[in-house]
């Protein structure tokens, strides 16, 4: 058993305590008389003076300026406020032509506006294979280009040529499009919630790319590194990592947990409508097509997916190559055209659906021969005996008269210069001072258009 200690007896006698008053001081155990304030002998020690015994000494002393009673505005207090600079950014998920027409004019030189359209579709490839060899969801890829044009937009687009010397390897490294695409993939796949360490992605994406990421000699401009290839893009990928979310203004709203992608709107609006296999997979193509435009930057999914749907039921493509299907009776797609509500069906105001139907088709007008649509249609059309190209330049020509977006707050550069969203960002600006973010409430004009997100209503008939 445990018996508690018996006290033992103190040899020490106790202090006596003394008649008069006293005050006790935690610091100090020697009993001080307290004397009244209007006496002589009251002299007033202020509590900075090294005289002042402070009752607790772990209380820092009061600043000089707080000692001189300096108030907030004065030149002291501005010049520390000037030294540590704060920005507030709220986020914008979606841009207008013109606005992304102005940021590329800053990031993108006009002699560099092709290399940029060709190293993308060459990204979309490469990421294409990352995603079917690791087994994500399409949504992964589409996300991931969502980042990868979003970064360029307040980026300057450059290569590994135009890398300096001179400066820190690997911060010109950073300039590489590839190590663009890799975080922007790995941000994609933590959004997505299909979560991998980055070092599988890593091997997948090296093994595409025919490199070793076990060598220490693959970069030029860090042949003396101790460090390996793999080592090495870990260090490049955190650090863009860190600038695609301020380019984000870490919003992370645009995932598949609150609004379905593309592909899988295309297929829920397809069996709503009651579309077969064929008028389908045409739909699923074009918005595999689609992924790697900007369009996903300027209207929402769901707009998009029900763009892709109208262009399918107007093009009838009885062509395909499919091995299964047909597309069924024609006259049940006139049908099916004439009842479509946008708003009441889907949600979606009729002015975006224009908007992406217009994109869609100047997207094949121009880029018909490098789209993977084109490898499912033969090269001239049965009905018309032209290139299949002259259908979509048909089309396009009978939606001329269609109503898109126009917003007069972005219709002149004046006014996209006085907008702060819009210029140019420093990434220094937390580590100097602060920088905060928050939602965006741009989305209000598209507020009806989310309900789409809870899927479309069964059919009762």
């Amino acid at each position: 058993m445990y018996f508690a200690a018996t006290p033992k007896k103190s040899h020490f006698k106790k202090k006596p305590v003394p008649t008069h008053t006293t005050s006790h001081y935690p610091s100090d155990d020697i009993p001080r008389p307290q004397i009244h304030p209007n006496s002589p002998k009251f002299t007033q020690i202020h509590p900075n003076s090294p005289k002042f015994n402070h009752p607790n000494p772990h209380i820092p002393i009061m600043s000089e300026a707080k000692q001189n009673g300096d108030a907030p505005g004065t030149p002291s207090q501005q010049k520390n406020i000037a030294e540590k600079p704060t920005i507030l950014q709220v986020s914008r998920p979606f841009l207008s032509h013109p606005e992304l027409s102005y940021l590329h004019a800053s990031t993108i030189p006009d002699n560099k506006k092709v290399a940029y359209n060709q190293r993308k579709h060459q990204m979309y490839q490469f990421l294409f294979q990352v995603v079917k060899a690791m087994k994500f969801p399409l949504r992964v890829l589409s996300l991931a280009m969502n980042y990868y044009q979003r970064y360029y937009l307040f980026n300057s687009f450059e290569e590994q040529a135009d890398m300096n010397p001179e400066n820190d390897p690997l911060v010109e490294l950073e300039k590489d499009p590839y190590m663009v695409a890799y975080t922007c993939l790995f941000l994609a796949t933590k959004n997505e919630d299909c979560i991998k360490k980055l070092r599988d992605i890593q091997a997948v994406a090296n093994k595409i790319r025919d490199i070793d990421g076990e060598s220490r000699s693959y970069y030029r401009n860090l042949n003396n590194s101790a460090n390996t290839v793999s080592e090495i893009q870990r260090k490049i990928i955190m650090s863009l990592e860190f600038k695609l979310l301020q380019v984000l203004k870490f919003d992370f709203l645009s995932g598949a947990a609150n609004v379905p992608s593309v592909d899988s709107l295309v297929v829920m609006f397809a069996k709503q409508l009651d579309m077969d296999y064929k008028l389908t997979l045409f739909a699923w193509l074009v918005s595999f097509d689609i992924m790697s435009t900007p369009l996903s930057l300027v209207i929402p999914p769901h707009c998009i997916a029900l763009a892709v749907v109208i262009v399918t039921l107007n093009l009838k493509p009885v062509d395909l190559l499919s091995k299964y299907g047909d597309v069924g009776d024609l006259e049940k797609i006139g049908s099916i055209l004439e009842n479509i509500d946008c708003m009441r069906d889907f949600r979606c105001p009729e002015a975006l659906v224009n908007e992406g139907i217009v994109y869609i088709l100047d997207y094949y007008v121009h880029q018909m021969n490098f789209s993977i649509l084109n490898d499912y249609l033969p090269p001239v059309n049965a009905e018309t005996g032209k290139e299949q190209i002259f259908k979509f330049m048909d089309l396009k020509s009978r939606f001329n008269d269609l109503t898109i977006l126009s917003e007069k707050s972005v219709s002149t550069n004046g006014l996209l210069k006085q907008d702060n969203y819009l210029r140019k960002w420093d990434y220094k600006v937390g580590s100097k001072g602060a920088a905060r973010f928050m939602i965006g409430n741009k989305r209000r004009r598209f507020d009806h258009e989310y309900a789409i997100s809870r899927g479309p209503k069964p059919n009762r008939a």
